[in-house]
């Protein structure tokens, strides 16, 4: 009998063949109505399509993602169905990357950039963009609408009520269901990034910290508004400049707002998760990738000195600082975090001292300089604690202690003033506050330690 071989090229497309027609079996059912059907083949090549996605073609795809969206609807599966809808959204949207791969002839279809990149150099070549020309997002929109203000509000709702956990898998959810109405808006994946965040579930906050800053989230937005008929109403961009324009548009007292960005909180946050995992080259790698963008923020800088110092590199951080500062010698935040880089090591105290006063001579008003520069001055304070802790009680030792008292005191005292200093530009830093109060103990100033301590308590 003749031996009977056939390619890998030939079973994929066996396969994707199979697949297809059982998913155009499982659309026909759905949309005949015989729904318990429609589920039972599409659970038949579930495994199967998860598996090979990428070889599926999008319009059969997107009648496997319509069937499925919908079956997880009416099971009550709300969060699946709207991440389900979403994929479809953008398969009905576009674009979809389209390749062949030139020596197995199998195709392949993926919805980033990046993934079409990495198949060009795995053998497939002849991108294209395309999609799957089918709308079936659009039969359930006014169902997915109506759910992701439901999910919305209820999100809103437990966040206030610091049901963080609960509020971050309905941010989550209103996400998908966002993206699938056809809206790139990624606000409801920052709320529940926070909301993870706030809830300690710290793998899932920095998953969704970087897949925002991988997409260059930033939460800027700009709103038009103006009044007509004595309501304000909201206005596209091109409606705001052509009513502002026309003497007779009908529309008065026109606004334009614009939110803060959110796109340095999103790095810091990531990179905070990151350094207390003690991942430190990854915390780097996204700090650096911030500096790149927010060359100015204060807390990446920071955060880049320490890892920097963590990593081993801190020659390199503090060229890095030197040139900044070379290029422009009114940089404070450069001058801050040379200072921070040479507090750390007790031979180079001075050199710090002398970075943090050059900076409050540019910036008079900066609290954490004066806030360094007190802990500079307390620097021998552990040391002098656990001194007067190892002490007995004999009449020698008290002795020791007085004296080891006395030098603490001093110490305290000429750290006071750049710790009033501090406090007197910040008083809501609670490390100023914490410091402060316990110079106030130290030197027995009672009264300012009261004082200090309503001011907090009023906060």
């Amino acid at each position: 009998m003749k031996k009977i071989t056939v390619s890998l090229a030939v079973l994929i497309a066996l396969v994707a063949s199979g697949q297809e027609k059982e998913i155009k079996d499982a659309f026909n059912a759905y949309e005949g109505g015989n729904k318990a059907q429609a589920q039972t083949l599409l659970q038949q090549v579930e495994s199967t399509v998860n598996a090979k996605v990428t070889s599926i073609d999008p319009e059969a795809y997107a009648k496997y993602l319509y069937v499925k969206g919908n079956s997880l609807l009416e099971q009550g599966k709300t969060f699946e169905a709207a991440k389900a809808f979403s994929t479809l959204s953008a398969y009905e949207k576009g674009p979809v990357y389209s390749l062949r791969n030139k020596n197995t002839k199998e195709k392949a279809f993926v919805l980033s950039k990046s993934e079409a990149d990495k198949l060009q150099t795995e053998g497939f070549s002849g991108l294209k963009e395309t999609k799957s020309g089918t709308d079936y997002i659009q039969k359930v929109l006014p169902v997915l609408d109506k759910k992701r203000q439901e999910v919305s509000n209820k999100a809103t709702t437990e966040y206030n009520a610091k049901n963080y956990a609960n509020a971050a898998d309905n941010f989550l959810e209103a996400h998908y269901l966002t993206k699938a109405a056809g809206s790139d808006d990624s606000v409801f994946k920052y709320y529940a990034a926070v909301a993870y965040h706030a809830a300690n579930n710290n793998e899932k906050a920095l998953e969704l910290y970087k897949e925002l800053i991988n997409e260059g989230y930033t939460g800027q937005k700009t709103s038009y508004t103006a009044v007509q008929n004595g309501q304000r109403v909201g206005l596209s961009e091109e409606q705001y400049k052509l009513f502002k324009a026309a003497s007779n548009s009908g529309f008065t007292d026109f606004q334009k707002e614009e939110t803060p960005s959110v796109e340095a909180d999103i790095y810091n946050y990531a990179v905070a998760l990151l350094s207390t995992d003690k991942k430190y080259d990854e915390a780097l790698a996204i700090t650096e990738k911030g500096l790149s963008k927010l060359p100015n923020d204060s807390n990446l800088n920071t955060q880049a000195g320490e890892l920097y110092y963590q990593t081993g590199q801190t020659e390199k951080y503090i060229v890095k600082l030197k040139e900044a500062v070379q290029k422009n010698p009114d940089d404070y935040i450069s001058l801050y975090n040379l200072g921070v880089v040479y507090g750390k090591d007790a031979q180079t105290y001075d050199l710090a001292r002398e970075y943090y006063n050059k900076v409050l001579s540019i910036k008079s008003d900066y609290a954490a300089a004066y806030l360094n520069l007190a802990a500079l001055s307390l620097s021998p304070d552990k040391e002098i604690v656990e001194k007067m802790q190892a002490l007995g009680s004999t009449k020698s030792d008290q002795q020791k202690y007085d004296v080891l008292l006395a030098e603490r005191r001093e110490m305290f005292k000429g750290a006071l003033p750049y710790l009033e200093k501090a406090y007197g530009y910040d008083k809501k830093d609670k490390a100023i506050i914490q410091a402060l109060k316990e110079a106030y103990r130290v030197l027995q100033m009672r009264n300012k330690l009261d004082e200090i301590r309503k001011e907090e308590a009023a906060l």
